[in-house]
């Protein structure tokens, strides 16, 4: 069978493309349009954080508000980001909140 995609190496000549990363997936959390509120936590094993990542529905009405996503070792919460259009920031239109484990 022939493989497809892109191979690297390190200096010492190891394959070093981890490929796919599997991913724990924590929760996940429905937020509405103009939602710029809010706060879980999840209990989270040791050597490990939480990430999220915002997944807009499709066709969905966008919004003119921004929400911040902030996450900490145990948990995720929102906040109104105004005008802040920096890392972390979204449009506060409708969609899902993807609450993942990552290692530290």
């Amino acid at each position: 069978m022939a493989n497809f995609g892109i191979q690297t190496w390190s200096a010492s000549g190891v394959p070093n493309n981890t490929g796919l990363v599997r991913i724990l997936i924590l929760g996940s959390i429905y937020l509405s349009k103009d939602q710029v509120s809010g706060a879980w936590s999840y209990a989270v094993p040791s050597g490990y954080k939480v990430a999220a990542m915002q997944s807009p529905v499709m066709g969905a009405a966008l919004s003119s508000a921004r929400r911040k996503i902030t996450t900490t070792t145990t948990g995720v919460s929102l906040s109104n980001a105004g005008s802040d259009y920096s890392t972390g920031t979204f449009t506060a239109a409708e969609g899902w909140l993807i609450v993942y484990l990552v290692k530290q």
